[in-house]
């Protein structure tokens, strides 16, 4: 997830799975006292910031007031208790200051003089402006796409509830202050949903978030009580589980007082789900590509056949191996699908199994980095793999939460997608033969290491916050793509891992197509589902996710395979000028030097001049 549309916060399968199914949105302000820890907490002050004095720090402050909780996701508790307050009027001011903030970026950097660094910076913030000024202005998504709200919503408590690092009384108590607020917010979701233009609003997306509010209801009404189970058995639990009950009753509430009125917008929404006209904007905003989405698409769609070759001949090299004694299709795409039906072969027979696998795993990836020695790994480098919290109930939350700028020793948290434990057994079945066990090795290394954990882990020691808040899809997502890629190179898993890996490629080539496709030409939904179908040869469950996606979060889908695709061509550029001089560990270790930025800006640290050799010391005269 996220960067991208939506700023994702978790990053993790492909998908951003958090309460559920939605994405993410957005302080300093004083730390404010917490209640006294529990026995064996030692409490935690949120660190003073010194007031913001250059104007990237400026930009940051604000926007970390504006967005409290976008803030906890990235590690600042300092307004723990509050929600976002976004009335029309405040956002209004956010646009015109960002209006602002470009224009002066603009100004900053036409200057030759900038050290490198504080150039990044502000290009880095020019895009981030650039960003806002098309959420609020051109698209004005606060009032015509009621999944802006939605993806507040959804991440409101989150952060003070999984961040295991913080002290539970204090978090807790954080929580039941934000769901507390629900009410305000939901005023303000309703007064700028109201101002919103019918012709613009798509009833898909109000669909899709209206959707969202009752399985978001239930948790608050049912779950967020048994969130108290963090604390010890006591007076103290007792006390607290009291104290959510009845803040998320109330905003159990809240929510479900929204439905009627997002129903309300259904009814009269004509708009369309396409960005159209404003897709090459939002596409440029998103992946920093200033080459045009027709463009990309064509690329992506002679890389998908490449890629089917690729695949076709690695599943050739493996037949004797796993297929012996089987005739050897001669189609392409049927020899494909023999190898990919194998590989969903192996899989879990049990939610403990499945959580199991990816703990060995994880412990695993970690070994082999450490063993073969081709990767830094962060020195304090923790990561915790765990189903997700049994109190977040059928409000599902799976992925990466890595540690962010404010908090940057915390530990990344991978929580593993499992359906509920009610699930029918031919529905389980199927989960387990997508997240079969040859797919979980492969996305290991994605998600843990070399990958998000180890990536953004590294991001959040970086000494330039704006680069880990504000950070680049392509950059994030293609390094996660690209790990897997290595670490199977370097004799991670065998060879039906890769295939898996492959089949995932070629998901990631299709998203590219569909997204541009659909928002540029038109595709319907049968159109896309047909292409991923037949041309990525992938089923029809994740044909129709990528349909949802392409339409609730634009752009984002792109990332993976840009991203993966200039980071592969300076990996490949940087061993043909090397020859034997490459070294694999001053690569992956290069590319982590800058932070999260885009990735062409790394070719002035993977092929920056060997430092010039000091003169000879003159000999001392006798």
């Amino acid at each position: 997830m996220t960067k991208s549309a939506l700023r994702a916060a978790c990053l993790t399968f492909g998908l951003c799975l958090a309460l559920p199914l939605a994405a993410q949105k957005p302080a300093p302000a004083a730390p404010k006292p917490a209640p006294a820890a529990p026995k064996k907490e030692t409490k935690k002050e949120q660190p003073k910031r010194p007031p913001p004095a250059g104007l990237v720090d400026r930009y940051i402050s604000s926007w970390l007031q504006l967005f409290p909780t976008e803030a906890a996701a990235r590690g600042d508790f300092s307004q723990a208790a509050n929600l976002e307050d976004l009335p029309p009027k405040r956002i209004l001011a956010w646009l015109k200051y960002n209006q602002t903030i470009a224009k002066e970026v603009g100004v900053r950097l036409a200057k030759p003089d900038l050290p490198a660094g504080e150039r990044l910076d502000l290009q880095v913030l020019r895009e981030q402006a650039r960003l806002e000024i098309l959420t609020y202005d051109t698209l004005r998504r606060h009032q015509n796409d009621p999944l802006y709200w939605t993806s507040i919503l959804t991440q409101a408590t989150v952060f003070q509830l999984v961040r295991e690092d913080r002290p539970a009384a204090e978090r807790l108590e954080g929580a039941a202050r934000r769901a507390e607020k629900m009410t305000i917010l939901a005023s303000h979701v309703m007064a700028n949903l109201a101002a919103g233009d019918p012709d613009r609003m798509a009833p898909e997306h109000v669909k899709a978030a209206r959707e969202l509010l009752p399985p978001l209801a239930e948790f608050y009404r049912s779950g967020f009580a048994q969130a108290a189970n963090q604390l010890p058995a006591g007076p103290k639990r007792q006390k607290m589980a009291t104290r959510l009950d009845h803040a998320g009753k109330s905003a159990a509430a809240t929510l479900e007082a929204l439905i009627p009125f997002f129903e309300r917008l259904e009814k009269n929404a004509r708009g369309n789900p396409r960005l159209g006209l404003d897709y090459p904007a939002y596409f440029r905003a998103t992946t920093g590509l200033t080459e045009s989405p027709q463009s990309v698409a064509a690329r992506a769609t002679k890389a998908l056949a490449v890629k089917r070759s690729e695949a076709a001949e690695h599943c050739r090299a493996i037949w004797p191996q796993f297929f012996a004694g089987v005739p050897l299709p001669e189609d392409e795409k049927a020899l494909l699908q023999v190898c990919f039906e194998r590989v969903e072969r192996d899989g879990a027979k049990t939610l403990d199994e499945f959580i199991a696998d990816y703990r060995q795993l994880t412990d695993k990836a970690v070994a082999f980095v450490r063993q073969k020695g081709f990767f830094s790994l962060p020195p304090k480098l923790k990561i915790r793999v765990d189903r997700s919290p049994a109190y977040f109930g059928a409000a599902l939350v799976g992925g990466i939460y890595p540690p962010g700028p404010y908090s940057p020793d915390a530990p990344s948290l991978l929580f593993v997608p499992a359906p509920p434990d009610d699930t029918p057994p031919e529905h389980l079945a199927a989960f387990f033969r997508d997240f079969n066990h040859h797919f979980n090795v492969m996305i290991t290394p994605h998600e843990t290491v070399p990958g998000h954990a180890a990536q953004l882990t590294l991001a959040a020691h970086q000494p330039f916050k704006v680069r880990a808040l504000f950070f680049s899809g392509p950059y994030v997502e293609g390094w996660g793509s690209f790990s897997e890629r290595v670490m199977l190179d370097q004799g991670w898993g065998d060879g039906l891992a890769r295939v898996a890996h492959l089949k995932k490629q070629l998901e990631n080539i299709a998203r590219v197509v569909i997204d541009i496709s659909v928002h540029t030409e038109g595709w319907t939904e049968e159109q896309a589902v047909a292409f991923v179908r037949d041309e990525a040869l992938q089923k029809e469950q994740f044909a129709g996710n990528m349909w949802r996606r392409t339409l609730q979060t634009p752009t984002q889908i792109t990332t993976y395979w840009i991203g993966y695709n200039q980071i592969m061509e300076l990996y490949d550029e940087a061993r043909r000028r090397q020859g034997d001089k490459f070294v694999l560990k001053e690569f992956l270790d290069g590319m982590m030097k800058l932070g999260p930025v885009p990735v062409p800006n790394y070719r002035r640290v993977i092929f920056a001049p060997p430092p010039a050799a000091a003169p000879p010391a003159t000999p001392p005269k006798s």
